[in-house]
């Protein structure tokens, strides 16, 4: 038997297919566009994500040497935060603003700020799918709006029928009481959106239905093949790569990088500013994170303003460079600030520039600031009792061994490079095991990820430009705050 994990992420829709073993049949990818009508936001056509179903799907298949009949179950994980706009017959009314997208900044700030996070464990940002929701139906008026769903649970829509949601996407959207998981009552009503208006909350493995006609029409599999209800990518990142319960801090480097740890009950963020949020998980715990700023993103961004064709050519220019990047310092705010402080209007900035400096000292600066952000992130997991002493790379940028370097230079402890970049193709292939019947529960599983490819220990020879370069950034980030709105300034009490 043979089960499909699909991965909808911001530059593609990805699928593998995959054994009982989990070993890899066979994988395709499609890409699609993103679009940018204004800095502040950002768009997706959600039928390019169902036209990209098809190929990937065959594409994976004809890897795998494998038919149609031959897939067990299927099981979607896909990118957070986003909201789409449907109809009754579950057809987008508009395009789907994207978790990058920032134009409701207005609208987050329906809750006290305070008292939302202590509701949902959320902060009230625009990326969130609350604030969007508000967003689009002012802007849909008129049209007949049946439902607003995140990106998986339209397409899980769009296969079977069925409008469902996993805890721990619902537990993204500022709309679900972290501790009871169910909607909440106020919160609805102060975003003014009906419950029968969100998809019903069902555990990311059951079965939301089986393929209908039109379904199968769109992935080209058998009607009544079984659809799990699936989950984000930020949760399916680390049960690919083997964590189902607390233990490292995991960094799932993609276009975004989401930096969290699990952790047996709710914990919460009680500072001022919170800096993590406290999600649902699939497997009953719950995931404490910070759900992401530019880094991937931030590295194609840098190789295409240096003239450079691929991040491979980044990362050896970063390596000729001196740890600290001689005085040049990067702040990775391309699409507002999300550590140490959440700033929607904060953006990115290069400092320190001279004469002297080149590329290369740009590259490692770029990498460098990341790297910073991520620490900001770690060192606040390990003040709330999160297993802060060793980092689980995952994801498409922990291939780079001059980051992975940087990485464990700048935080001070080992980093582990998980053994397989496509850990959320892996985590919806899990998933869909499980809604197949070929394993009990996703720690049957887990117990067959393999162990991590390698491992980067900190450089004790750079500890001291390092940190210096550390300082550097958190006293810029300080003197460039005046720049950034403060929402949470004016929610005060």
């Amino acid at each position: 038997m043979l089960v499909l994990g699909i991965d909808l992420g911001t530059q593609s829709l990805k699928a593998v297919v995959c054994d009982e073993a989990l070993a890899v049949r066979g994988q395709h990818a499609v890409g699609h566009a993103t679009q940018y009508p204004a800095p502040d936001r950002a768009e997706q056509d959600p039928g390019a994500w169902e036209a990209a179903l098809a190929p990937a799907i065959a594409g994976a298949l004809a890897a795998a040497g494998a038919g149609p009949e031959a897939i067990a179950a299927l099981a979607i994980a896909g990118q957070l935060d986003g909201c789409v706009a449907v109809d009754a017959g579950g057809g987008a009314l508009h395009p789907a603003l994207i978790w990058q997208d920032r134009r409701a900044v207005a609208d987050a700030a329906r809750v006290e700020a305070r008292r939302l996070f202590a509701l949902t464990g959320q902060v009230a940002d625009a990326g969130h799918m609350a604030p969007k929701l508000v967003w689009l139906r002012r802007a849909l008026r008129g049209a007949a709006v049946a439902r607003f769903h995140q990106p998986v649970s339209y397409l899980v829509e769009r296969l079977t029928g069925a409008a469902v949601i996993d805890p721990a996407l619902a537990s993204t959207t500022m709309l679900l009481e972290l501790v009871t998981g169910r909607w909440s009552a106020e919160l609805l009503d102060a975003f003014e959106v009906a419950v029968e208006e969100l998809p019903v909350v069902r555990l990311a493995c059951e079965v939301a239905g089986g393929l209908t006609a039109e379904g199968a029409r769109r992935t080209g599999l058998r009607v009544g093949t079984p659809v799990a209800v699936g989950t984000g990518d930020d949760f399916a990142a680390p049960i690919g790569a083997g964590v189902i319960a607390p233990g490292p801090v995991v960094c799932v480097v993609g276009t975004a990088e989401v930096v969290g740890g699990l952790a047996a009950g709710p914990v919460l963020d009680r500072a001022s500013e919170p800096m993590v949020e406290t999600h649902g998980f699939p497997t009953g715990a719950f995931f404490v994170e910070n759900p992401g700023w530019m880094s991937g993103g931030a590295v194609r961004w840098a190789a295409r303003m240096l003239g450079l064709s691929s991040d491979a050519e980044l990362d050896a220019l970063a390596a000729s460079a001196p740890a600290g990047a001689a005085g040049v310092t990067f702040v990775p705010a391309l699409a507002g600030a999300m550590t140490p402080v959440w700033r929607p209007h904060a953006r990115g900035t290069l400092h320190g520039l001279a004469a002297g400096h080149d590329r290369a000292h740009v590259a490692r600066a770029v990498l460098e600031g990341l790297a910073f952000a991520a620490r900001d992130v770690v060192v606040r997991l390990g003040e709330l009792g999160l297993a802060a002493h060793e980092v689980l790379l995952v994801g498409g940028g922990a291939q780079s061994r001059v980051w992975g370097q940087i990485r464990a230079d700048v935080l001070g402890v080992p980093h582990h490079v998980a053994a397989r970049t496509d850990a959320t193709l892996i985590g919806a292939a899990m998933i869909a095991a499980v809604a197949a019947g070929m394993a009990p529960d996703l720690a049957t599983l887990a117990a067959r990820v393999p162990v991590p490819a390698a491992t980067f220990v900190p450089d004790a020879a750079v500890a001291g430009p390092s940190a210096e370069a550390y300082a550097r950034y958190r006293r810029l980030i300080d003197q460039l705050a005046p720049l950034a709105a403060a929402p949470w300034a004016s929610s005060a009490e």
